[in-house]
């Protein structure tokens, strides 16, 4: 470890400010630098070490910079210092000075010199802990001592004596001393830091060394194993690595707060909780005061975070939208920290609960729905037997909305109508506390947007559902109306029978998830239920009233008028038998020339199925078309109304029906030309029954018959089944009806007996 003659470093230092008039004058390290030529690096260390060994005085001046200058008690007994003369051996003066260039030989306590002074002088060495070994200018070993034996593995120090040093190291580290070490050496007279030896059986070790030059040329080498040290600091290094890599892996933020509160650090799931996106290389929440950040202050709890400030732990548990506008619900705990005695910032753990918190609200909205569906089947059985119980249709509609409103399930319920005018008008209503009691819900939700769910309902005839409708109604008006009549979810029921839309019902809720898929298929009953209801009511109305509306319809172009024999006639419809499932038989009478007619009108119209014809007298035939979903008798059966009479002549084809009052005449001539887009309404009258027609007589009496009944004495009568002579035999009857003959006579008799009873017993 040879450094080579050199000059003594630190005198030339201390030189620069004893050759100043002011030796104790402050200077800089710039200063210093620029006397001696040397990099201020260089001479910053050097200064450092003059300090240490208390031959400087320094302080700080400003950022980053220090000033020195002269110990006054140094300088003073620095002349004394320079009178030592005595001649010393190269060992003993090489031994006066450790690593850190401080003495040392210890004086004897009775003052003696010579022979004593060695002898003290080495048992001190002798003495150290750590190795201590001393090489000449050749690197052959002077002197070592028992630890630096130790060190490496030997028993005796006398072996190491006129050996090279780099016995102590392997081919690697000796070739990285000559490169690097030594240099450095010479450089700053002095070196300390890490290097591997190697010990007498070859294995080796970490150790720590220092290295000083000599006056004479050598150095003074000062070295201890540290395998221990590096033991424990492995230990430490994989503990505090694991604790990394526990908290950047943990399931829950974590952020370390400074004495401010400002975020200085947080773990990925706590810049998953902040908001951070992907992209971003650093969480814009850090440097900024936990309590002012905005989705903290909304919730309202600033103040507690605060309160770390007065070594408090404090626990949270709010509803959290990040910065980001990531909303989730997080519990936690916040723990002060310390540093001598002094609030040092604090260390806050958030745990995202945002699942759980979601699921314990799915299952309370589930119980909430469950407790909803079981009111709700109570609500509409009590709504199927109150209605049965009511005369007229808007005491069905009241009885409807007085039962859902009264319900702790729902807000309000209302029954809405098309006029004439094919406007919506509120026929009654329950429980619509708005901000004016008399103002009905369905006219703003009708005048809102023609798109809105009451149209939509009215057109598709399908329920419309809403929830959540002061979020998600993209209209601002029917938001508005959500508001107004504080509900939050909506149910649009068009209210049918038969095909036939009679109005639409209403119903709110307070709940934002109501009528989800269970409670929308019961709810969902009432339309059939209250249109039957009201079906029922307007047919009892229609049987016992003397105003109908009369209409008269026309289809121009039934068929081609081309094929049409000479000898053809007008065909007459005289009746319209519903046999269920939305066939029909129709009957009537035609000039026996017309029959070719009919023949190519049951091969062109879909839905006109078998054709019987018999004749009635010389060139009258009637006959007996089956019909399958004709839309024309299908419309009026919905209605409750009456097909009058009919007639086919000249390719076009006219009818006069009977609707009872009140019946919305524009969906009858819509269902029509859905077929036949041609047809139109000719003549439409309000008229009054002087005297009950034959329908209504058979109508009257027919009440207590069944349908079977009464469909069978009625293809009897207009199937010339009970004319004289017959034209069609029962088995016939019975053929077209699709039964057997046998029921087809039972059925007759029993009508027969009941139409008996009633014309003898109660006319």
């Amino acid at each position: 470890m040879a450094s080579g003659s050199r000059r003594d470093i630190y005198a030339e230092t201390l030189a620069v400010f004893d050759e100043r008039d002011d030796q104790y004058e402050p200077l800089t390290t710039p200063e210093v630098a620029q006397t001696l030529d040397a990099e201020r690096r260089t001479i910053h260390k050097r200064l450092e070490k003059l300090a240490e060994r208390g031959r400087l005085e320094t302080k700080k001046a400003g950022s980053g910079s220090r000033v020195w200058w002269r110990n006054s008690a140094d300088a003073s007994s620095q002349g004394d210092h320079d009178q030592e003369t005595q001649p010393r051996s190269e060992t003993e003066s090489q031994a006066d000075d450790t690593s850190d260039g401080h003495r040392l030989a210890v004086e004897p306590a009775d003052g003696s010199t010579g022979e004593n002074h060695s002898r003290w002088q080495s048992q001190t060495l002798e003495s150290l802990i750590d190795g201590l070994g001393i090489v000449s200018e050749s690197g052959e070993y002077l002197y070592v001592n028992q630890a630096h034996a130790d060190v490496y593995g030997y028993d005796d120090p006398d072996v190491f004596l006129g050996e090279h040093w780099k016995m102590c190291y392997s081919d690697e580290e000796y070739s990285r001393f000559q490169d690097e070490i030594i240099p450095a050496l010479s450089e700053d007279g002095a070196w300390r830091g890490e290097a591997t030896g190697k010990k007498q059986d070859g294995t080796t070790f970490p150790q720590e060394i220092s290295l000083m030059a000599s006056e004479s040329g050598g150095i003074i080498c000062v070295v201890r194993d540290i395998t221990d040290r590096k033991e424990n600091e492995r230990q430490l290094r994989e503990a505090r690595e694991f604790n990394e890599e526990l908290v950047e892996n943990a399931p829950f933020g974590m952020f370390r707060l400074d004495e401010e509160l400002r975020i200085t650090y947080e773990n990925p799931r706590a810049e998953e909780i902040i908001g951070l996106p992907d992209e971003k290389e650093s969480s814009a929440a850090i440097g900024l005061d936990i309590s002012e950040l905005p989705p903290i202050v909304e919730t309202g709890q600033s103040d507690l975070f605060k309160s770390l400030k007065h070594s408090e732990t404090i626990e949270f548990s709010f509803p959290f939208e990040s910065i980001y506008g990531k909303e989730a619900y997080f519990t936690g705990r916040a723990v002060p920290v310390h540093r001598d005695g002094e609030f040092d910032g604090a260390i806050l753990m958030a745990t995202d609960i945002s699942e759980r918190r979601q699921y314990e609200r799915d299952l309370e909205r589930q119980r909430e729905q469950l407790a909803a569906l079981d009111e709700l089947n109570n609500v509409v059985r009590g709504i199927t037997t109150a209605v049965i119980e009511q005369s007229t249709r808007t005491e069905i509609e009241q009885v409807v909305c007085d039962r859902l409103a009264d319900s702790g399930s729902y807000r309000f319920a209302w029954v809405g109508s098309l006029d004439s005018a094919h406007d919506l008008e509120t026929r009654v209503w329950s429980g619509c506390a708005g901000e004016n009691d008399d103002v009905p819900p369905v006219r703003t939700l009708a005048e809102s947007t023609e798109q809105g769910p009451v149209r939509k309902a009215i057109d598709t005839k399908r329920m419309q559902v809403i929830q959540n409708a002061r979020q998600e109604l993209s209209s601002g008006a029917l938001r508005d109306h959500a508001s107004q009549f504080d509900y939050s979810s909506l149910a649009i029921i068009p209210i049918l029978h038969q095909g036939v839309l009679y109005g639409v019902l209403g119903v709110g809720s307070e709940r934002p998830d109501a009528f989800a898929e269970a409670e929308r298929e019961v709810i969902g009953q009432l339309s059939d239920v209250i249109g039957h209801a009201i079906a029922a009511v307007d047919h009892k109305r229609a049987l016992i009233s003397e105003e109908v509306i009369e209409l008269e319809l026309q289809i121009p172009d039934l068929f081609d008028t081309e094929d049409v024999p000479p000898t053809a006639g007008t065909i007459t419809i005289e009746r319209m038998t519903p046999l269920g499932g939305n066939e029909y038989l129709m009957y009537g009478r035609l000039p026996e020339g017309a029959i070719p007619v009919l023949e190519g009108l049951s091969e062109r119209l879909q839905g006109w199925k078998d054709l019987q014809t018999f004749y009635e007298t010389d060139g009258v035939v009637r006959f007996e078309q089956h019909l399958s979903a004709a839309p024309l008798t299908s419309a009026i059966a919905d209605h409750r109304g009456n097909f009058k009479q009919g007639r086919i002549e000249n390719g076009a084809f006219s009818a006069t029906i009977q609707l009872p009052p009140g019946i919305d005449v524009r969906s009858v001539i819509g269902r029509v030309q859905e077929t036949y887009p041609a047809g139109r309404l000719v003549r439409q009258q309000q008229v009054t029954r002087s005297a009950p027609s034959l329908q209504d007589l058979v109508n009257l009496l027919t009440d207590d018959l069944t349908e079977r009944q009464r469909v069978a004495i009625e293809a009897g009568y207009f199937g010339g089944f009970f004319n004289s002579p017959r034209h069609r035999t029962g088995g016939e009857i019975a053929d077209s009806l699709n039964i057997d003959a046998s029921t087809y006579h039972q059925h007759v008799r029993k009508a027969q007996s009941k139409l008996l009873e009633v014309i003898f017993e109660e006319l």
